[in-house]
């Protein structure tokens, strides 16, 4: 079966789900050259969406990663097919015992700046996030940590988004034991007011993502990861999001390219990757449609794109 579905505005987001830069950027690449991918529904299983990703139909590339290299090579030739990028790049403070599979955070932070210099820093979000509180990690360790980074990547980016760490079920463990621990509000307060003056001390803006935490007070406003804002400095189309992906989520609407349970960073804290045993199952071809997938029988293809008109230029 196939039906038709027209979008006006196409950002892509790669991804919430994996890190494709990081380990799918040859796939991610594939795609583009042919001009579309295919995306299975996360819920409706039998579901799967054919994305258009020709340069007519996407008015913006948002690639999320904790490792940008892969992607490095192939910058010039996204910009020359005409994909217009945006880059969130996560650096934290953790080690191994938390994040086992990002690099040391040295080389991330060089890639970074070579990112920033290539596209240019209003194009490169930095994310510090979650914010882990337990153990070693208290409010010094974040302050001074924070501080580094910050100096670090001053004059690379406009903007840095942060979030505390929040219980869900895979990190029941975690909570039960005293590794790790929600923050007080009085704490979070504290924490915020620290980092804000950290980040506007280098020209950073800090906002807060999905947070329950209220820290306008110390200048620190709710944002979205792809928000209207940034949308709108960059000359952007977009719509709303009729539902948000989360609860307080402020981002303008995506197309998330992405599969679950493909990502080999295997952080503690994070809600896209369930045991290696997952991963295992699935099969992966860089040359294929869909990111470690195939196409059944029994799926029903829906076209998310193209739209029936070319690119906005007035909105």
């Amino acid at each position: 079966m196939f039906s038709r579905c027209i979008c006006r505005a196409v950002i892509i987001c790669a991804s919430r789900r994996t890190d494709i830069p990081a380990f799918h950027s040859e796939w991610l690449m594939n795609r583009i050259r042919d001009g579309y991918a295919l995306v299975r529904n996360p819920v409706a299983k039998n579901v799967v969406h054919r994305v258009d990703l020709t340069q007519n139909n996407v008015d913006l590339l948002f690639l999320m990663t904790k490792d940008p290299r892969p992607m490095i090579p192939f910058l010039d030739e996204l910009a020359e097919r005409g994909i217009s990028m945006g880059f969130q790049i996560t650096i934290t403070p953790y080690g191994r015992d938390v994040e086992p599979g990002v690099p040391y955070k040295a080389d991330i932070t060089e890639a970074f700046r070579t990112v920033s210099r290539a596209i240019g820093r209003e194009r490169v979000v930095w994310r510090y996030d979650p914010i882990i509180l337990g153990g070693k990690f208290d409010a010094k360790y974040h302050q001074r940590e924070f501080d580094v980074l910050c100096k670090e990547l001053a004059g690379y980016t406009e903007r840095c988004i942060f979030s505390f760490v929040e219980f869900h079920e895979k990190l029941r463990e975690f909570f039960e034991n005293g590794t790790l621990r929600t923050a007080a509000y009085e704490e979070a307060c504290g924490i915020g007011r620290v980092l804000s003056e950290t980040a506007e001390g280098t020209g950073i803006e800090l906002s807060l993502c999905c947070s329950e935490y209220d820290l306008m007070e110390y200048g620190i406003r709710p944002r979205g990861c792809i928000d209207r804002e940034m949308m709108r400095s960059l000359g952007i189309p977009f719509e709303d999001m009729r539902v948000p992906l989360r609860r307080g989520c402020g981002c303008v609407k995506n197309i998330d390219i992405g599969e679950y349970d493909t990502c080999d960073h295997d952080c503690i804290y994070c809600y896209a990757n369930r045991a290696g045993a997952a991963r295992k199952r699935k099969t992966y071809d860089v040359c294929g449609e869909m990111l470690f997938d195939t196409l059944k029988e029994s799926d029903t293809v829906t076209e998310l794109s193209p739209r029936k008109n070319s690119k906005i230029t007035d909105f």
